[in-house]
């Protein structure tokens, strides 16, 4: 019997993507249990940005097992979370000028963003959401009804109190004054309460928002009294760069959303990073019974005091990023005949081969080369890569050279 046959659930999905028993992994390594091994540039959809089995946080993780720790803490008074707020508070929050407090809200970036919703809808009494196309916020009931890009599923339920916007590459006067409209009007008579982006959009086909264009934002959602709530669940903790994806651009969100690589280690953790002023929750109105985990707490104040602490990391990941780039552009400029597209920003990045069954074909050939992709974007014609951050150049280059092999591959065919 096979049991994954047998007893899983029809809807497991990548591993029908990736047909290997894995066993073991280490950095951006994934060895399955003949001992193949295979380049990770999926890592976990953006959770393990820190790689597998990150030593210096898997220490954390051992030591604080050993020493008979708490594991689940609800949200009580503990010690790695105490660490865990103070280093976000030295590391994070001060150096950006951010008056914000952090909210634990439970183990998914989809729990972060329902409860970023529902904390909008209550200050500003109107329901009403503006998202954009390519969107996505996660498949709980109200994050998938604001996910333009699940438009179409049977598992989708979009709202009647929502509008998603396009997205927007290069800002015109034309896209100023559709913003404009639709903050200003209704949505099936609710009133507009929040505008959620995310400013680097993973699953919508790794496009950057024009900056210029997210500072028009929070200049027209200030001025009526909309906030801002960006996603970062995926772009966030480093994955483009800096540590928030929309540093740099005005967007000076209202809610951020955390989740994926926050705790450093894959392990379960969201929150949210909500302006101080905002901070209207009465005691336990937002519960849940795994916002403490407090091993995730560990392995995250490990995380941010081992990377957070200068502009390394954040150098490397862009210097990376172009090394990526550049090398999607040698392929859409060998294989692509003019009509493939490169995206991204940082270390997510994607190859837009505008091609459904192509993108799956590269997809294939890739994992048949021993190299983890996925595709994203409107139709999933879009190869995306989102290695780990700290991956060495050699393994990037190898992984670079084996994706175009796939490409050249699936194009002659």
């Amino acid at each position: 019997m096979n049991p994954f046959e047998e007893l899983e659930s029809n809807v497991r999905y990548y591993c029908r993507r990736w047909p290997a028993v894995f066993s073991s992994a280490h950095g951006a390594t994934l060895v399955d249990e003949n001992g193949v091994e295979y380049l990770d540039f999926f890592a976990g959809a953006g959770a393990l940005s820190y790689g597998h089995n990150n030593p210096v946080l898997v220490e954390v993780a051992i030591q604080h097992l050993r020493e008979g720790r708490l594991l689940h803490s609800l949200d009580t008074f503990t010690v790695e979370k105490r660490a865990f707020l103070e280093s976000m508070q030295r590391r994070i929050l001060e150096p950006r000028q951010l008056d914000m407090v952090i909210q634990t809200v439970g183990p998914t970036g989809a729990t972060a963003v329902e409860a970023a919703l529902q904390l909008a809808q209550r200050i500003t009494g109107h329901r009403a959401v503006v998202g954009f196309e390519g969107g996505y916020h996660g498949m709980t009931y109200r994050a998938a009804s604001i996910s333009a890009s699940m438009a179409g599923r049977e598992t989708s339920a979009h709202l009647k109190d929502f509008v998603a916007l396009p997205y927007v590459a290069n800002v015109t006067e034309a896209d100023l004054e559709l913003l404009a409209q639709t903050l200003r009007t209704s949505v099936n008579g609710q009133k507009i309460g929040a505008l959620i982006i995310e400013p680097t959009q993973g699953e919508g086909g790794a496009r950057p928002f024009d900056p210029a264009y997210l500072r028009a934002i929070r200049e027209q959602c200030s001025e009526l009294g909309i906030l801002v709530i960006a996603d970062e669940v995926q772009a966030g903790v480093g994955r483009t760069g800096p540590f928030f994806s929309f540093e740099g651009s005005s967007l000076d969100p209202d809610i951020i959303c955390l989740s994926k690589s926050i705790s450093g280690l894959g392990l379960p953790m969201a929150i949210n990073l909500v302006r101080r002023s905002l901070d209207t929750w009465a005691p336990g109105e937002f519960s849940g019974t795994f916002r403490g985990n407090n091993l995730a707490f560990a392995t995250s104040a490990a995380m941010i005091e081992t990377y957070w602490t200068d502009s390394e990391l954040e150098k490397g990941t862009e210097q990376r990023g172009l090394i990526v780039r550049d090398s999607l552009h040698q392929m859409a400029d060998t294989y692509g005949e003019g009509s493939f597209v490169v995206r991204g920003n940082g270390l997510l990045c994607g190859l837009d081969v505008g091609n459904t069954e192509l993108a799956d074909d590269i997809a294939r050939n890739a994992f048949d080369q021993h190299l983890i992709v996925e595709t994203c974007g409107a139709g999933d014609t879009t190869v995306k890569l989102l290695t780990p951050l700290i991956i060495d150049e050699d393994q990037l280059s190898e992984g670079l050279d084996r994706l175009s092999d796939a490409v050249a591959h699936a194009s002659s065919r």
